[in-house]
């Protein structure tokens, strides 16, 4: 895994936190998204973790996570309160059940109680075939083989999601930051090369793959969005943009 040391540092504490809160209830941890999938932006991503206990979590184990997430994002790291992390039970975990709800961390957030939706499927797909293991067993045999067409109707499902965000988005301070801006189209590309290929790409083969099948007018707005993944810079004149390319990716109607 290449990453900064940082965030080797914090992966070790989650570890080490996890192990001391749950004891023998985990059965592993791992690490997903784009550190999995070889695209980490060191300025601008998340640290995206999974941990899988054995049984659910009690409410005690909660609160004692509660407490351990608390400590951490304390901690004297740029990557503290950059975690994504969720916990989820081995039986839950082998096949997505949607209306589940399992403790989970957003970034900068305080862990809670939050109902998975389909983009669980995706999230298991990439432990699956390239979640790195910080401790436990293989993530095969945890998580059951998820089929292309599973693949495919949980990015359609995601794409609708992001289609009515675009229709009215719920936090529009976050829009002109061009890495944000990058984030909204490169999610995107990723989604329809997986409708296209039945396989979740890495952002860079997701933003090739777009570039070489998506029609006109969409290449400018594709590569000007590559170009800012890293900068968290302003730019409003985008938004526009961004918002008619989600809505045409979404629903295929750039109107």
């Amino acid at each position: 895994m290449h990453a900064p040391t940082d965030v080797h540092n914090m992966l070790a504490a989650l570890a080490t936190e996890s192990r001391a809160t749950l004891g023998g209830n985990l059965v592993g941890v791992y690490v997903r998204g784009s550190l999995a999938l070889g695209d980490f932006i060191p300025e601008t991503s998340d640290v995206d973790a999974l941990a899988v206990t054995e049984r659910p979590t009690s409410e005690a184990e909660f609160a004692a996570l509660v407490t351990a997430h608390g400590r951490l994002a304390t901690l004297s790291n740029p990557y503290a309160r950059r975690f994504e992390v969720a916990y989820i039970d081995r039986a839950a975990l082998w096949r997505f059940q949607p209306g589940l709800r399992h403790p989970s961390l957003g970034q900068g957030e305080t862990l809670a109680w939050a109902e998975h939706r389909e983009n669980w499927v995706v999230e298991r797909w990439v432990v699956r075939e390239h979640g790195i293991t910080l401790t436990g067993p293989d993530p095969r045999a945890l998580i059951g083989p998820i089929s292309a067409e599973e693949l495919r109707a949980a990015v359609r499902a995601r794409l609708l999601d992001w289609g009515a965000w675009a229709a009215a988005p719920d936090n529009p301070e976050w829009l002109p930051v061009r890495s944000h801006q990058a984030y909204a189209v490169e999610t995107m590309c990723r989604g329809l090369c997986t409708l296209a290929t039945g396989e979740l790409p890495s952002k860079a083969r997701g933003i090739a793959w777009a570039l070489a099948a998506l029609p006109e007018p969409w290449h400018a707005t594709v590569e000007r969005a590559a170009a800012g993944r890293a900068d968290t810079g302003l730019d409003p004149a985008a938004v526009a943009e961004v918002l008619r390319f989600v809505t045409w990716a979404a629903t295929g109607d750039e109107h």
